[in-house]
C-alpha cells in the first residue's frame, strides 16, 4: 500500500494468433479526466454509461472505480505515468476522495492516485492511521449493453494490471448473458517491476456460447480487497477493451475502387464499386464512408495518438434508392466545394442515363454527414450515437501526404479500404487486408484497383492524375472486366480485340477488330458529348459467322467540337444488341496519334517533342518530332496504363495509353 506505482505494459492488440480478428465492440475510456473522475460519472461515452454495482460488503470508505489517466496508458512494454501529453484515461480501482481513508492522508492525499489502493489498516493499529474508516471493497463495475447479433465466436481482449494480495485482494471478469452474471475469469496476478510495481499485460479470452448472437451483452470486471491493511500496490486497471470476431473478407458491399487526390487545389473524389453475386443488388442504406487512417474501432490498430484520426463521416441515407443497387455499380462521391473537371453529369440517383453509374456530392441530401465521430481525441467509435445531417466534403478531406479511403457496414465495422503514405505520416497498413498501396506524397495522384483480388495490394496502382483519372468509368480494362462480370452483362456475340477511335484530316477515324463473330448482323457506331448519352452516326455490316479475324473502319466526317466519346453497338439477326467500351477522342486540328500494334504512329502540324510517362510516373521514353511527318513511338512491350505528352511549343497535349499484348489503345485527356 501507500506508494505510487510506475507501470509497464503489453498492449493487447486486435488480432489474436493464427487468424485475423474484426473489431465489433471497443472502449478506451476516453473522458480527458487527469483525475478523480468516477467510472459512474463516465456517461457520455461512445457505447453509452458505465455502471457499478455492489457484489459483496463494503466498508464506510471503500476504494472506488475511477476513469481518468491518473493510471495512464502508454505504448505496449513502456513503463506507466500519470497524466503525460493528452493523456490516455483508463478504467481502475483507487482510494476515494469522498472521505477519509485509512491511510489516505499520507500515500494519496488527493485521491484517485492510478491503480493504487487503500489496504487499510489492521483494527488493532488503526489509531495510528489517517481513520479507523474500513476500506473494504466489493465492487463490480458493468459495461453497457453490448449487441451482439449477427457475431459468432466472440473474444475479449484487454490490457491490464493486478496486484494485491493473493484472493483477498483480487479483480475477476465477468459475463452476462442477459439472464444472469457468471464470472468468465480470473486472470492472473501482473508480473512486478518499473519499480515494483505492475506491468500492463495483454490478455484474451473467449466468451461463452451464449454470446453468439446475442443483443444483451454485458462485460464486468469486479474488484475485492479485505481490510486487514496488507496487499501491495497495485490494484487493478484496465484500458483498450475490444469485442472481437474472425474476419472473413467477403463481397457483400462497396469496394473502394478509385481514390483521387485531384489535379489541384481539392478536386478529390471517392468512387466505389458495389460488390456481391452477379446480377443481384445490394442494400447500402446506412453505410458509412470516411477518409481516416487510423482509429481504434476498425482493427487498424489500437493506437490513436498522431494516427490520422478525424472528427467526421459520411453514410448513404435511409433513401429507397440505397435499398437495391445492381451489382457493378460505381458511386462517385466528390468534392462539391472544388469539383474535379473529368467528373461527368451529376447523376445521384442513377436517372439519366440509367447505366449503374451515380455520380453526387458530398452535401448531396442522398449522404448524411456526422461531424463529431469517430472523436480524434478518445474513443473512435464509429456507433449509432451521432446525429447526422447534412454532409460536406470536410468529413473525408483527403490529405496529400496521407490518408485513407474506407467503407464501414451499417455498425461501423469495417468493411474494405485502401490508405497511402509513409510511416512518417504514422500511416497504419491499410485495414484489415492491409492495402496500403503507396508511401509517396499524393499530391496530384490516384489511387485505383485494377482487377482480380480487391483485397490484395498488388492489385492497385498509384499514378499521376494525368491520363489515369476515371470518375465514373472503368479503371482500365481489366478492370471494365471486373464490373462487368457483376454487372452480369451478356458477352457480345462477337470477340472484339479493340475498339479505337483516333482524329484523321478534319475527321474521326474508327477501327475494331474482331477475332470471332456469330450470327452477326451489323455495327452502329454511336456517339455522345458527355460519355452518356449516345446517337448513331454511321453502319457497317457484319460478317455473319467468322472465325477468322477481320478489321472494319468508319470514318466520322463531321465531329463533334472538343471532345467527344464513341463506341460500338453489334446487332444480331435477332435483333439482340450489345455495347463495346466507350473511348474518348479530340479532334486535334491536324494532330494524329494511330496505335500501329505496340506503338504509336505520331504525327503534328509542326515540329514537337513526346515523352511516354509509366505509372510512377517516371520517364519511359521520349523523342522529336518532325513537321507533317508520322515517328513512331514504341512502348516497349510496356504492360498497363501510360500518358504519352506531346509538346509543341508552349501547348502540350496529353493521351491516355493503355498496352497489353500485341495491341495498344489511346485516347486523349480533356
Amino acid at each position: 500500500m501507500g506508494t505510487r506505482h510506475v507501470i509497464c505494459f503489453v498492449l493487447a492488440g486486435g488480432t489474436l494468433a493464427g487468424e485475423a480478428q474484426l473489431v465489433v465492440w471497443a472502449e478506451e475510456f476516453g473522458n480527458g479526466c487527469n483525475a478523480g473522475c468516477y467510472a459512474t460519472a463516465y456517461t457520455t461515452g461512445p457505447n453509452g454509461a458505465w455502471t457499478v454495482t455492489n457484489t459483496g460488503t463494503n466498508g464506510t470508505c471503500a476504494n472506488r472505480w475511477f476513469i481518468s489517466c491518473a493510471e495512464n496508458g502508454n505504448a505496449v512494454g513502456a513503463c506507466g505515468s500519470g497524466c503525460a501529453g493528452s493523456g490516455n484515461p483508463t478504467l481502475h480501482v483507487a482510494n476515494d476522495i469522498g472521505c477519509t481513508s485509512p491511510n489516505g492522508c499520507f500515500f494519496c492525499p488527493s485521491g484517485d492516485c492510478g491503480a493504487a489502493y487503500d489496504a487499510s489498516c489492521p483494527p488493532a493499529l488503526c489509531s495510528f492511521c489517517c481513520s479507523c474508516n474500513s476500506s473494504q471493497t466489493n465492487q463490480r463495475v458493468e459495461s453497457p449493453v453490448i449487441d451482439l447479433t449477427g457475431h459468432g465466436s466472440v473474444t475479449v481482449s484487454f490490457k491490464y494490471m493486478e496486484g494485491g494480495q493473493g484472493a483477498n485482494d483480487n479483480a475477476t471478469l465477468w459475463y452476462f448473458d442477459g439472464t444472469a452474471w457468471s464470472q468468465l475469469a480470473d486472470m492472473p496476478k501482473t508480473a512486478t517491476g518499473c519499480g515494483g510495481q505492475g506491468i500492463w499485460t495483454a490478455y484474451a479470452v473467449a466468451l461463452p456460447a451464449s454470446a453468439n448472437n446475442n443483443p444483451n451483452v454485458h462485460i464486468g470486471f469486479r474488484w475485492v480487497n479485505n481490510n486487514d491493511g496488507s496487499g501491495a500496490d497495485p490494484s487493478f486497471a484496465v484500458d483498450d477493451i475490444q469485442l472481437t470476431v474472425p474476419y472473413v473478407p467477403d463481397c457483400m458491399g462497396p469496394l473502394v475502387n478509385e481514390v483521387s487526390n485531384g489535379p489541384s487545389g481539392s478536386k478529390e473524389y471517392v468512387e466505389l464499386l458495389v460488390c456481391g453475386p452477379p446480377c443481384t443488388t445490394m442494400d447500402l442504406r446506412l453505410w458509412k464512408v470516411d477518409d481516416n487512417n487510423g482509429v481504434l474501432f476498425n482493427a487498424f490498430g489500437t493506437a490513436l495518438a498522431g494516427t490520422g484520426s478525424a472528427a467526421g463521416h459520411l453514410r448513404f441515407s435511409n433513401a429507397a434508392q440505397w435499398a437495391a443497387v445492381p451489382t457493378g455499380s460505381l458511386i462517385v462521391i466528390y468534392n462539391n466545394a472544388d469539383r474535379n473537371p473529368l467528373l461527368p453529369p451529376d447523376d445521384p440517383s442513377d436517372s439519366s442515363p440509367q447505366d449503374s453509374v451515380y455520380i453526387l456530392g458530398a452535401n448531396h441530401t442522398l449522404l448524411q454527414g456526422c461531424g463529431t465521430l469517430p472523436n480524434p481525441a478518445s474513443t473512435s467509435s464509429y456507433g449509432t450515437t451521432c446525429v447526422f445531417g447534412a454532409g460536406n466534403w470536410n468529413y473525408m478531406s483527403l490529405r496529400n501526404i496521407g490518408d485513407a479511403a474506407q467503407v464501414r457496414r451499417p455498425d461501423g465495422t469495417y468493411f474494405h479500404g485502401t490508405s497511402y503514405g509513409s510511416n512518417a505520416n504514422n500511416m497504419n497498413n491499410g485495414g484489415l487486408d492491409l492495402l496500403r498501396i503507396s508511401t509517396v506524397d499524393h499530391t496530384g495522384r490516384v489511387l485505383f484497383f485494377n482487377d482480380t483480388d480487391p483485397r490484395a495490394a498488388a492489385n492497385f496502382t498509384s499514378a499521376p492524375v494525368a491520363g489515369n483519372e476515371t470518375p465514373g468509368a472503368p479503371n482500365n480494362a481489366a478492370n471494365a472486366a471486373y464490373i462487368a462480370a457483376l454487372r452480369c452483362m451478356t458477352p457480345m456475340p462477337i470477340r472484339l480485340l479493340s475498339f479505337t477511335a483516333v482524329p484523321q484530316g478534319g475527321g474521326i477515324l474508327t477501327r475494331w477488330t474482331t477475332a470471332s463473330e456469330e450470327d452477326n448482323a451489323f455495327f452502329t457506331v454511336e456517339r455522345g458529348r458527355d460519355g452518356m448519352d449516345f446517337m448513331p452516326v454511321g453502319t457497317v455490316p457484319g460478317a455473319g459467322n467468322s472465325a477468322n479475324m477481320l478489321h472494319y473502319a468508319w470514318v466520322d466526317g463531321m465531329p463533334l467540337p472538343g471532345i467527344s466519346y464513341y463506341r460500338l453497338r453489334q446487332t444480331d439477326f435477332n435483333g439482340g444488341s450489345t455495347l463495346s467500351p466507350v473511348v474518348a477522342v479530340l479532334p486535334d486540328a491536324g494532330i494524329s496519334v494511330v496505335p500501329q500494334g505496340e506503338a504509336l504512329a505520331v504525327t503534328l502540324p509542326v515540329e514537337g517533342a513526346w515523352e511516354l510517362i509509366d505509372p510512377l510516373g517516371r520517364t519511359a521514353g521520349r523523342g522529336m518530332l518532325a513537321k507533317d511527318r508520322e515517328t513512331l513511338v514504341n512502348t516497349g512491350g510496356a504492360v498497363g496504363l501510360m500518358l504519352l505528352r506531346i509538346t509543341m511549343g508552349r501547348e502540350i497535349r496529353a493521351y491516355r495509353v493503355l498496352a497489353g499484348g500485341p495491341s495498344i489503345l489511346a485516347s486523349p485527356v480533356r
